[in-house]
């Protein structure tokens, strides 16, 4: 195999602008999972959340037309099963953990099943891609401009969404009270911080992101959807934010790691002669999760996990507290 043809100047501009690209679906939901996480609520629905919203994204834009409404309707299911993630485990103060998985094993099925309903036995339903938009003078820039300013508009809409809760994070006082909350419950509460209620928004906000990454993934990179197109970018996201020490601008550089090694196997597999090569293509497909998972056991065996949430997974209640 030619190297050349995956490290050259030309292909490694061309691999990392792809790398960025398929790491925002994976990107959007870590993030949002860290919103849920450092208010004290583990979401293992994650990877539910984002498959229903990778259906409900293209189901409207093939049938509407527009990319702009099934991207709203990917968020929309997403923020909706936060919601119910939220009642089960804020409202009813259910086991999180099982919570979590029912979520994903009903929104499992569901997909499959609406999808084989309306498509089953004909061809392969797709939509229109979306173009890429060369930003005005930062395209040119040696490098960098054609890996991050040669995009399709929904990557630039990530991109904004994962700062913006970032910001929000760090810089509001909503983001005190997450962190309030995911660390000492009880005293938040006595300071006039609505646990309920952050940890419902919280959950809502990683709805939504995971969500947008579904529509993400399917109309801005895939245009197809198929069964379990999520592809497990659930669970990764969730290990991600282990990884990046439930710190989002960590957590964005775990995925950007993911979506490199994603392209890599692609390229690679690509270059080495596709299905005619000698090495099964498993192998290839399983290089990116292999290497997030080795990098998420060496960061947790390194730093430990002093930097979790105190409350993380523990149902908040005052009589309990009191």
């Amino acid at each position: 195999m030619d190297w050349s043809e995956v490290f050259g100047p030309d292909a490694l501009v061309v691999l990392l602008s792809t790398s960025v690209a398929f790491a925002m679906p994976t990107a959007l939901a870590a993030v949002g999972e860290t919103v849920a996480e450092r208010a004290g609520v583990l979401n293992l629905g994650l990877e539910g959340m984002l498959l229903s919203g990778a259906l409900a994204s293209f189901l409207v834009a093939y049938y509407v037309g527009s990319v702009a409404l099934g991207t709203l309707a990917g968020v929309a299911i997403g923020v909706g099963l936060g919601a119910l993630m939220a009642f089960l485990s804020v409202t009813l103060k259910t086991e999180q953990i099982i919570n979590g998985i029912a979520i994903v094993l009903v929104a499992q099925g569901i997909t499959i099943f609406a999808f084989e309903k309306l498509f089953g036995g004909g061809d392969q339903p797709t939509v229109a891609g979306i173009p890429d938009i060369d930003v005005p003078l930062l395209h040119s820039i040696p490098g960098v401009g054609p890996v991050l300013f040669e995009q399709n508009a929904l990557f630039y809409v990530s991109v904004a969404v994962a700062l913006g809760v970032c910001l929000l994070l760090f810089r509001t006082r909503f983001g005190l009270s997450v962190s309030a909350v995911g660390e000492s419950p009880a005293a938040a509460e006595a300071m006039a911080v609505s646990v309920a209620r952050t940890r419902w928004l919280a959950l809502l906000v990683c709805g939504g992101m995971a969500g947008l990454g579904g529509a993400v993934l399917v109309l801005g990179q895939l245009n197809v959807f198929e069964e379990d197109v999520s592809g497990g970018r659930g669970w990764i996201a969730i290990a991600l934010v282990i990884f990046g020490r439930w710190n989002p601008l960590f957590v964005l550089g775990g995925a950007f790691l993911f979506g490199f090694t994603d392209a890599l196997q692609i390229r690679v597999q690509a270059v080495s002669g596709g299905i005619a090569s000698t090495v099964p293509t498993e192998i290839f497909g399983a290089l990116p999760y292999a290497v997030t998972l080795i990098v998420m056991v060496a960061a947790t065996v390194w730093a430990g996990r002093d930097a979790q949430p105190a409350a993380l997974g523990v149902p908040f209640r005052k009589e309990v507290s009191a």
